[in-house]
């Protein structure tokens, strides 16, 4: 089993750091392994829905769970990845808030620990890349958090491919919820997402909304997901934000038996204290991993004590879209430019963008994804809080 917040005399300096972690969760925290291919390997068949699966067979759920509570977990994801209302309509299914509370209610009468809602992407695309509103991708992300908040104690936005869509879910669960919410981003090699965020750039951006824990899971095995975390840790400590790893169990590889990870628990096991000392204190395993390689993880927050001191970065006068961050001098401000076309051909490292009308919201609403650098709001305050909500990065409202 897992530990409690007060089982190491050290616990409280790391939630001093890392303040927006919740305080009655212990730091470190060991997550779950696998759902998918763990059920796959107990014998759901490929192809099927998952959501529709598992109430047939809660018994095969319940084995895999039982199973990581007792390598030392100290939560499991409930079965709800693809629960969302757009995702279940896809397989016919037009339940949305009864199948989360019935999936969410397999994992809660466990009665072992921590319980996490899961919510996985919506697959579709935001404007001005997608037809999708904010809005509308939101209100998706609230419906099933709704449903799922009396049988979890936090919730995790999880395998997401666009910084945007992230930020739509974030703003959908703390809606309807006030529970802590985890993030992750799936990436490359490079730390990039699918849609070409930088890890840094999301960081700073879904700070600004309010989550306890940001990351990244699947894709890419420990070793590389480890090079991409680090970088962020100065970050994250000084916004007081955990960082998560999950990562698959190395890369697939093709056998005569089928498609195999190359990396069984005890290689996979000796990352987990190299996160640790990296500052990396929320881990667990995607793809192909078991109740094994979170026995391997349990073992090294164990043994692990905590660094003395985490360098810490101040983001305060950080600004970002996607892509780019640029920091602010107070003393050497540009001068303002209007939230027309020519922000397109701008040269400067962020521009002071002024708002005074709907129809300046609107243009950096259907634009700021593609300008060429990030950007800070001036002028009717009410107005730049309007873009602000929906702007894709961080920006700042300047007096």
């Amino acid at each position: 089993m897992g530990r409690t917040p007060d089982s190491k005399e050290n616990a409280m300096s790391l939630h001093d750091i890392f303040y927006r972690f919740p305080k009655e969760f212990p730091l470190p925290f060991v997550l779950d392994g696998a759902t998918g291919t763990a059920l796959m390997a107990a014998g759901m068949p490929a192809g099927v829905c998952p959501e529709k699966w598992i109430p047939e067979h809660p018994e095969v759920l319940c084995e895999i769970q039982r199973r990581y509570y007792a390598a030392g977990s100290d939560a499991v994801l409930a079965p709800t990845f693809g629960g969302n209302r757009l995702v279940l309509e896809r397989h016919g299914l037009f339940d949305c808030a009864e199948r989360n509370a019935a999936l969410a209610s397999i994992s809660r009468g466990l009665g072992a620990g921590l319980v996490a809602g899961d919510l996985s992407p919506t697959g579709k695309f935001m404007r001005p890349f997608g037809d999708a509103e904010f809005d509308e991708i939101a209100k998706v992300y609230a419906e099933q958090a709704a449903s799922l908040d009396p049988y979890v104690d936090f919730f995790v936005c999880e395998t997401n491919i666009s910084l945007a869509e992230t930020r739509a879910a974030v703003t959908g669960i703390k809606s309807v919820s006030n529970k802590p919410v985890f993030a992750t981003l799936t990436v490359d090699k490079s730390g990039r997402t699918m849609s070409g965020d930088s890890l840094l750039c999301a960081l700073l951006s879904l700070a600004e909304l309010g989550i306890s824990a940001f990351g990244t899971n699947c894709s890419v095995g420990p070793g590389d997901m480890l090079n991409v975390l680090e970088p962020l840790v100065p970050f994250a400590a000084g916004l007081g934000v955990a960082l998560i790893a999950k990562p698959n169990a190395g890369m697939p590889q093709e056998s005569a038996e089928g498609k195999k990870f190359d990396l069984d628990a005890d290689s996979f096991g000796e990352y987990a204290p190299k996160f640790l000392e990296a500052g990396v204190y929320v881990l667990g395993g995607c793809c192909g991993t078991d109740d094994k390689y979170i026995k391997r993880i349990r073992e090294a927050v164990d043994a692990f004590e905590p660094l003395e001191e985490i360098p810490k970065k101040d983001s305060s006068l950080l600004v970002c879209n996607t892509k780019e961050v640029a920091e602010i001098d107070p003393a050497r401000l540009p001068e303002p430019v209007a939230a027309d076309e020519e922000l397109f051909d701008y040269e400067g490292e962020y521009a002071l963008v002024r708002v005074m009308g709907m129809g300046d919201v609107e243009f950096l609403r259907d634009n700021a994804a593609m300008l060429p650098c990030p950007i800070v709001l001036c002028g009717d305050r009410d107005l730049c809080e309007r873009v602000i909500r929906e702007y894709c990065g961080k920006t700042i409202y300047w007096e």
